[in-house]
């Protein structure tokens, strides 16, 4: 009675977090719908060879996220960049994956911080969008990333979720190794990850990522030569174009409406970031 009584609540706790935490509770544990893909070619922007196409986390409309297939589907459909996050494992090996856990699309449960390479691989990705369509996908290096980036014709675009000097270095070095550095971008919500980067490297592209724009962020832009990629729900008008009135290069994330792309475009946004848009 006992043990089916814990059954019950359990089950009860579930729903409720289901019900609070809307599509990305959902998404857990029912799976992720494939969006709607649309065309820039169908808005009303006459020159479209101007706006840049990320693909966010991959081609991740199409494919399960921050996977091989969901980066070589980016490079399939001629998307400027892909888009990836990193962390680091505890033997020092940088691997891609979005959240802090594997447990949101593998069929593991590990703190990527405390798990080894080695361990990492006993896992597949069984959750994300297409799934069924992609068996046996692992959580890839960052290395094997490149590789795409490489022999695909791609831009690596990397969001650095943390990392000491020495390690950030290290990605700088994994791009020479594939002649990538030039035409690389380095992305993330960590200002001094980014600051880090911009003092082994002034010429190498970076976006600071923001939530909302303010004085302060327009300012580290300007003052280190960063790029600005921001929230595109969060900023009005009035201080998108501010930040653009500053020569500071601007990118919306993460963008799958057309109408909200032609605003954005007329704003002076030159860089989108997507799940679901395509040339």
């Amino acid at each position: 009675m006992y043990k089916k009584k814990i059954k019950i609540i359990s089950i009860i706790l579930v729903i409720a977090i289901v019900i609070s935490g809307g599509v990305y509770v959902a998404d857990l544990f029912l799976g992720y719908d494939a969006p709607e893909i649309k065309k820039l070619s169908d808005s009303n922007i006459k020159y479209t060879e101007d706006i840049k196409l990320t693909a966010h986390r991959g081609f991740s409309g199409v494919a399960p996220e921050n996977t091989i297939a969901a980066f070589e589907k980016a490079a399939e459909y001629n998307f400027f960049a892909a888009e990836c996050d990193v962390h680091l494992t505890s033997d020092g090996v940088w691997v891609i994956y979005h959240d802090d856990n594997i447990f949101r699309l593998t069929n593991g449960y590990k703190n990527i911080a405390e798990a080894t390479y080695d361990e990492l691989q006993e896992y597949v990705i069984d959750n994300g969008v297409n799934v069924e369509k992609y068996p046996n996908q692992k959580i890839p290096t960052l290395e094997e990333f490149l590789v795409v980036c490489k022999d695909m014709s791609i831009t690596p675009q990397i969001e650095i979720k943390k990392g000491s000097k020495d390690k950030l270095l290290e990605i700088l070095n994994l791009l020479d190794k594939y002649g990538l550095r030039e035409q690389a971008m380095i992305i993330s919500f960590n200002i001094e990850a980014i600051k880090t980067i911009r003092e082994l490297d002034e010429k190498i592209e970076i976006w600071y990522l923001v939530e909302e724009i303010t004085e302060i962020e327009m300012n580290e832009c300007v003052n280190n030569n960063f790029a600005l990629a921001f929230n595109h729900k969060k900023n009005d008008e009035e201080i998108i174009k501010k930040a653009s009135g500053k020569n500071i290069k601007l990118c919306a994330w993460t963008v799958d409406e057309l109408e909200k792309i032609e605003q954005l475009y007329n704003m002076g946004v030159k860089y989108i970031t997507t799940n679901a848009v395509i040339y």
